[in-house]
Parts: structure tokens; sequence; C-alpha cells
């Protein structure tokens, strides 16, 4: 924060942002072969003008402008700029190819590139259309910011301050570089594997592709209005789910399981993922009055914590009770260093972790010394309070948002339960969400997901004027 005495470098940011066009705009290079491949060719021209502008514009402004070793402050806004400026730009060919109106693409583009899952688009939607949103939903998971790294940065002080504001400083290679590519490897590998999982399950080859692209990136949206409900084969819920699971690991586990499978137990936010998984089943199954319904209950845990957002079940017609515990369980989340939204097991760990310190250290001498540890993982005292002031903000930014769309006459439970999974990047909605709700409420929605993607603190810094304007 005390970066923040001066205020950024305008011209630095621009110039990396320009980077980031041009990576996106090659990005939308997919949805041009795609709709050329279904014969939609108004489609295609509209994205191919999106993209040929994005990379004009990119390369213009990093061609422009000098080279910058940015600091941390610039890499914050970056980050934080790069989910709203991309959601924008897509929301134009999508509203204009689809007949959409702006706001309904612009959430639909949100929704997709924060992994949320969310929808407000018709039922009647093209192949293309369902298509480009799984993509933008998995180019969203891995992130723009790998892209970048592993295509247009070489290594030095810059790359590594836009790696560790996405990432955090854990790194699986030596540089940050190295790093970026095999998380690119590891990302496109799993996805494979859900690809094949899902077709030797009973999917087609479109439907096997889509859901695989929104399942790793534990995105959610489904090629089917009922979501995974409207497939046959008991193997299906099972394939999804091995695919969101797979998206809500940490990858930094992937290289260490290839080497010592064993790993995988060992590590605490799966054993936590597991064991919350597991009361989450019987409780939810509880709460759906019969033993008969585990196996939906167990899908639909499954996705909530994932806050991957598929459902097997038509979620509006729940109990409070149910929609209470589905809440939680995406407030949760996943595992850090995953596609997963939420608050996150490793989060969570740590402030149970601070609990259990201060009530011991009124059993303890008071020279002792105690380090509060995640297994090998020392947390200091600035990363203590960043966790306390991210969880804190989350429920500020939760209770605000609840009492928005209350005031606009929606119940608690419909409410806590929409803005829980838009907050958690989940997707799963309780009947709220739609193409008639009121603009106000659908701008709402897509800053609850803004923030959930970008975890919030970026976000508000983008927002203080001494970022921008010395004081």
């Amino acid at each position: 924060m005390y970066e923040l005495v001066s205020p950024v470098h305008v011209n630095a940011v621009l110039k990396h942002l320009g980077q980031v066009l041009m990576a996106f705009g090659c990005v939308l290079a997919v949805p041009v072969l795609a709709a050329l491949f279904f014969g939609q060719i108004y489609s295609a021209v509209l994205y191919g003008i999106t993209a040929s502008v994005l990379i004009i514009a990119g390369l213009t402004l990093n061609t422009l402008l000098p080279g910058y070793e940015i600091q941390l402050k610039e890499a914050v806004v970056i980050a934080a700029l790069v989910f709203p400026l991309t959601s924008l730009a897509v929301s134009l060919p999508m509203s204009l190819s689809s007949d959409m109106p702006f706001i309904d693409a612009f959430f639909e583009s949100v929704s997709a590139l924060t992994t949320t899952g969310l929808s407000v688009a018709p039922e009647d939607v093209t192949p293309l259309f369902l298509f480009i949103r799984s993509w933008l939903q998995w180019i969203g998971g891995i992130g723009i910011i790998v892209l970048v790294l592993s295509v247009l940065l070489g290594p030095g002080t810059t790359a590594f301050r836009l790696y560790t504001v996405n990432f955090g400083e854990t790194k699986i290679r030596p540089s940050v570089i190295s790093t970026a590519h095999m998380l690119a490897k590891i990302y496109i590998g799993i996805t494979l594997i859900a690809f094949f999982i899902l077709l030797i399950s009973g999917m087609s080859v479109f439907d096997a592709l889509c859901h695989a692209l929104s399942s790793v990136s534990t995105g959610g949206f489904s090629t089917r209005s009922d979501s995974i409900g409207g497939f046959e084969g008991i193997l299906l819920p099972l394939g999804v789910s091995i695919s969101c699971i797979m998206g809500a690991l940490s990858f930094t586990l992937y290289p260490e399981i290839l080497k010592h499978p064993m790993t995988l137990i060992k590590d605490q936010q799966v054993r936590y993922f597991i064991l919350i998984a597991s009361l989450g089943i019987v409780v939810f199954s509880f709460t759906l009055s019969g033993w008969r319904h585990i196996p939906d209950a167990a899908f639909q845990v499954v996705s909530a914590l994932s806050t991957a957002g598929f459902s097997t079940m038509d979620i509006s017609s729940l109990s409070d009770a149910s929609k209470g515990v589905l809440s939680g369980l995406m407030l949760i989340g996943g595992s850090m260093g995953s596609t997963a939204g939420g608050i996150k097991i490793f989060r969570l760990l740590v402030l149970v972790k601070l609990v259990k310190l201060v009530f011991m250290q009124f059993f303890l001498p008071r020279e002792t010394i105690t380090h509060l540890k995640i297994q090998d993982h020392v947390i200091e005292h600035d990363e203590l309070d960043q966790i306390t002031v991210f969880v804190l903000l989350y429920a500020i930014i939760l209770i605000v948002s609840v009492f928005i769309f209350m005031f606009f006459g929606w119940g608690t439970g419909f409410a806590v339960f929409e803005v829980s999974s838009a907050l958690g990047t989940v997707g799963l909605s309780s009947g709220v969400t739609g193409a008639g709700m009121p603009s106000f409420l659908k701008l709402v929605l897509c800053a609850d997901m803004l923030l959930g993607r970008i975890e919030i603190i970026p976000l508000f810094i983008l927002a203080m004027p001494g970022t921008w304007f010395n004081r």
C-alpha cells in the first residue's frame, strides 16, 4: 500500500494492457473459425473485425510506448482491468450476432470470462453461441495473463509481478515464464482428459468439447437449458464431477502427483475438500428428505464446492435449508491455485488455525513464539492481514448485494443464493437470474462476478483516487 503514495505510471499500464489486447484478439480467432465451421459468415465477420481491432490497438500501444519495468501497483491495476475490458470487447459481437440486448451480452461475457455460468440468454441460441461461451470460460479459467506471460513477455521483474498478482508467489518451475508454460500444459492436459472422459460417458463430440471446456474451468455453462439434468446416462454426472474436481485442485499439485501419487491425499486442501464435500452430501441429502437422493446430492455438492455450477435438479424448487447448504458450499469454494472461485479452502484453513492459535495463547507463557502454519507454509503477518481483509470485504459485498436484491422484492433465501453464486463464480441459479431481471440487478451480479474472479482487492485499488492522482 505504501507504493500508492505515488500514482501508477499510466503509460506502463497502457503498454501492458496493449499486450493483453493482442492476446485476447488472438483468442477471438477461435470463434471466427468456429463461425466459419458452422457456416455463420456474419458472426465470423463480427468476431473477425473485433479481433483485428483489438490486435491493432494492442500492437499500437505496445509499439509506441517505451518499455517499463512495472511496479506492484501497476501489476495490480492491470490484473483488475483485464476482465472488465475483455468482457466489454466481446460483448458487441456477441450482441450483434445473437440479437441480444447489449446489457445481456455484457452479462453473458462477464459470466463466461469470470467462469461463473449464470445466464440471461434465450433458450434458442445457436451451437456457435454455446461453443463461444464455453471457449471464453476456458480462457477465463487459465487467465489472459498466462497467455501474455507465455507468449509476449520474457523473464524479468514485469513478468514476476504480473505472475505474483495473479497466482501468488508459488512456482512449479525456476522462473515465472517456465511456470506459466507448465500451467498452460497442465490446463490443456486435464482438458483433454475431461473431453475423453465425457466422450466415453456418452456425450456427443460437440457436447463433450463444450462441457470439457466449461468443467475444467469450473465455469458451468452447458449446452442444455436444464444443464446435466438434460442428458441421459448414469455415468455422465460422474464424468462431469471428475472434470470439475480436476479444475478445482491446485495446479501446483499435478507435477508432484505424477512423481508421487500419494501427494494428492497428503495435501491439506484436498483432504479438507473431501471432508467438506462428504459432510455436505450428508447434510444436503438430509434436507432433501431421503437418502435415495444421494447420487443427485453428491453431484450437486461437488458442483457447488468446486464452483462449477452444473445441476441435475431444479434448484428453484429446493427448500431454504437445501439452498442454505449449497450457498455455504459456494462461498467456501475450491483450492488456491485452481480455477475455482469462492473464499477458497486455504484461506478458511488459515482463519480456523488463527482462531485455534488465539485460544492456545491463553495457556502458553507470554514469551512463547508461535507460528501460524499450513503444512510447511508459514503464514507471515502481511499475508494474514490480506486474508483477513479479503474475507471481511467478501462478507460486506455479500451482505450489500443481498440487501439490494431484497429491496427489489426477492426473499432472503433467493437473494443469498443468487449473490453467493455470482460472488463465488459458481453459476447455479435459484430462478432469479434471467432475461427479464431488471438491468440494475444484472449489473449488480456483473460486479459480484468480477469481484469474485479478480478477488476484490485489485478492483478496489483500481477505484481508489490515489491509484491515479497525486494526493
